[in-house]
């Protein structure tokens, strides 16, 4: 059996061993770290807590892992990939998307691996003895139903969300029979890892219901799923997604991107999605079930290595006296409408499968960046899937 085959093993066997251990651990833990429950006072201040995490930015490349990334791209060992620009004020914005190019007629079907965490808080409360166990079985199987992996009927057509979002941007730039394409395909799910998380690494909360959520540091977060990548072997055309159940990372999710190098002195571009699923039942609509994923999905579509730069914008819509500026110089089709102190002038779209509601977030087409009037998108779109809640484009820091 190979070193790497060997590690996988060992991965695989540590979900099964993490909770057996838990009781030999307890008895050789540092208790010096004292992390009563909190608790909520009410749905407000869960609100709070929750737009305070917002969505985070982690990794990017920079020009030599930029170019690396393309090369892969042009000769088909990651994902398809198509670069354009923009001007504004006499500068050009060039940008990557995943996809083939527009005008090809092309279908980019991505593959996608889904890691479920569950995610078991120990040893927390004044006497050590409050523990709990986010099983995250129920938000994968609610991802894998969603729209973001089935089709469902929008304004401008049938299918996929991203997809529609993607075809409603180019719908003028694409092929004259509109046959391109970026889908999803169903998603494989790997085996559920378990993670253990103690007071020096995460939080626990209840609301006013007694219902638990939990939050862990980023950091630590991102360091379990980058150990995790290194023990799977993945294609350079899958995108790995992190799931939780109830379980935040300080960020109700991101995207990444980074370099990585292998045993073999191969380097190679990482880019993976870490989401959170959060009960429709517990929180508002605006953080329920998929609206981070179709948030984190979207991005990572349209700035896939955290490099797509666009002149720096204001929070829409201008009419807002609480839009100030982003301080955020980056393509990211989320962020405008749904990580900054506007979020609630844009409601969760709700788009309903087989009887299940599914939350799904606003987002700008990447026309809204560029001070096109009008946009060259479908029906002179700036937003997706509600084109009247911004019928405008950015307005730029200064």
């Amino acid at each position: 059996m190979s070193l790497r085959k060997i590690l996988i093993a060992g991965l695989l066997l540590l979900s099964a061993s993490t909770v057996a251990a838990t009781a030999t651990m307890a008895a050789t833990l540092d208790k010096g770290t004292v992390k009563p429950v909190v608790t909520f006072a009410d749905r407000a201040a869960l609100t709070q807590h929750l737009r305070a995490l917002g969505y985070r930015t982690r990794g990017g490349l920079d020009k030599a892992g930029a170019a690396r990334a393309l090369a892969g791209m042009a000769a088909g060992r990651s994902f398809p990939g198509f670069s354009s620009s923009f001007s504004v004020g006499g500068a050009t914005y060039p940008f990557t998307m995943i996809g083939y190019p527009p005008q090809s007629g092309l279908s980019a079907n991505v593959r996608t691996v889904i890691i479920p965490l569950r995610m078991n808080f120990v040893f927390f409360g004044a006497n050590f003895d409050v523990s709990h166990s986010f099983d995250p079985a129920p938000a994968v199987a609610n991802i894998i139903a969603s729209p973001l992996y089935q089709n469902a009927a929008y304004p401008n057509g049938t299918g996929q969300f991203v997809d529609q979002m993607q075809r409603a941007a180019f719908w003028n730039l694409m092929d004259a029979a509109h046959n391109w394409h970026v889908r999803m395909q169903q998603p494989q799910v790997l085996r559920t890892i378990d993670i253990e998380v103690t007071p020096e690494t995460g939080t626990l909360f209840t609301d006013s219901s007694g219902n638990v959520l939990g939050d862990v540091l980023i950091d630590f977060l991102d360091s379990q799923a980058q150990t995790i990548l290194q023990f799977l072997e993945l294609g350079r055309d899958t995108l790995p997604i992190f799931v939780t159940d109830n379980v935040t990372a300080q960020a109700l999710g991101y995207h990444t991107a980074y370099t990585v190098t292998d045993e073999e002195g191969d380097t190679r571009v990482q880019t993976f999605i870490y989401t959170s699923w959060l009960d429709p039942a517990v929180v508002p609509p605006i953080f329920a079930d998929v609206s981070t994923f179709n948030h984190e999905l979207a991005e990572w579509v349209n700035d896939p290595f955290i490099n797509n730069i666009v002149p720096t914008w204001m929070y829409p819509p201008p009419s807002d006296p609480l839009a100030v500026c982003s301080g955020n110089p980056f393509l990211e089709v989320g962020d405008p409408q749904g990580n900054g102190p506007t979020f609630t002038d844009f409601p969760a779209a709700v788009v309903t499968i087989g009887g299940v509601d599914y939350h799904l977030q606003q987002l700008v087409l990447w026309q809204w960046f560029t001070d096109q009037v009008p946009s060259s998108a479908y029906g002179g779109w700036y937003t997706f899937p509600i084109p009247t809640s911004l019928t405008v484009p950015a307005v730029y820091c200064h």
